[in-house]
């Protein structure tokens, strides 16, 4: 069991680290150590020991072999079977609900993050006021429809787009957040990673735009 921990959690690492994760997670190599049972196949392998030497002597300590590849497999079944539950419960993997209330709350500090850019952008006279005012009317109503979904109401019908430089400002300005409640704890990496394919896909979007 030990060996297994020790040789699971560095791989994990290793191939998070070459997939570009900055931050290696640790409940996916947690569970894969800990759903290691033992079953069948040492018992079978300690039943397949000869009876008996070659010269026809019995075999010694093979009743031992057989007492203590019982002992593992029973002891790997209640100890592993009935904690991994719990563990998979801890670790957070199993828990959809949880997942998409963390990936809601993202999206409202997301939004808040780009609404917060967009009031500097007003206090710079970056924009025009009408595009200021469409791009705060959009922010809000996404704000106001992500609370909705947090309190479990129906959110309200989406608004318009904004301007192309007021959402790339914006878009840059989630980006940024996002990172932070990564690197804060606030959110988990497979939740940073679906936030993040949709932050790609708009600054995709607008960069297509531009040319």
């Amino acid at each position: 069991m030990v060996t297994r921990i020790l040789w699971v959690f560095p791989l994990s690492a290793v191939v998070q680290r070459r997939s570009g994760v900055r931050r290696p997670t640790w409940p996916v190599p947690a569970v894969v150590s800990w759903a290691g049972t033992r079953g069948v196949v040492p018992l079978a392998a300690a039943l397949s020991i000869p009876l008996t030497t070659t010269d026809g002597t019995p075999l010694p300590q093979r009743d031992l072999i057989l007492v203590l590849a019982t002992a593992v497999i029973v002891i790997s079944l209640v100890v592993q079977g009935l904690t991994l539950e719990p563990l998979v419960r801890v670790a957070g993997i199993a828990r959809a609900d949880s997942v998409r209330h963390e990936e809601t709350v993202a999206r409202l500090r997301l939004a808040e993050a780009a609404l917060a850019r967009l009031d500097e952008l007003a206090d710079d006279d970056c924009a025009a006021d009408d595009a200021i005012d469409r791009a705060r009317a959009s922010l809000q109503a996404r704000i106001g429809r992500t609370r909705a979904r947090i309190d479990g109401e129906q959110p309200p019908e989406p608004g318009g787009l904004t301007d192309r430089d007021l959402r790339r400002a914006l878009n840059a300005a989630e980006h940024a957040e996002l990172a932070r409640l990564y690197d804060d704890g606030t959110i988990s990496q497979p939740t940073r990673l679906r936030l993040q394919r949709g932050l790609d896909l708009e600054a995709t979007r607008l960069s297509d735009e531009h040319h």
